[in-house]
């Protein structure tokens, strides 16, 4: 009973080690893919328009035209983090689907379990 006890808690352990390796691999390539398609979508003028915009009490201020003459990219770097930031937002959103409809796939096999007794009888020891 030792042995399949630890055999057991092997496989388990194994499995979960697979498992979380595998999502942790499908977070990243999910990442990625979602901030490429998020910096395609930012450009020099967007960045002109951010620096000509108010920003709230307290934020920093974007100011681009003054970056690019004296060569820091403070605000850049800002950007890109925000883009991280969202990156990294909608590939957990799409972890969390995949999941899910693992989830709603393997509901039904559970009706197919074999009942372990008679819903009556007591368990015998």
């Amino acid at each position: 009973m030792g042995y399949a006890a630890s055999l057991y808690n092997m496989m388990r352990n194994t499995g979960a080690a697979i498992g979380i390796s595998y999502m942790t691999t499908k977070l990243i390539s999910h990442q990625q893919i979602h901030q490429t398609n998020l910096v395609q979508h930012f450009s020099v003028f967007e960045a002109w328009n951010m620096s000509q915009t108010t920003t709230m009490p307290g934020a920093p201020r974007f100011d681009f035209m003054n970056q690019i003459v004296t060569g820091q990219h403070q605000s850049l770097g800002m950007v890109y983090g925000r883009i991280q930031a969202q990156a990294a937002m909608l590939s957990f959103n799409d972890i969390y689907r995949m999941l899910a409809a693992m989830a709603l796939v393997l509901i039904p096999c559970f009706l197919w379990l074999k009942q372990m007794g008679k819903p009556g009888a007591p368990a015998a020891h």
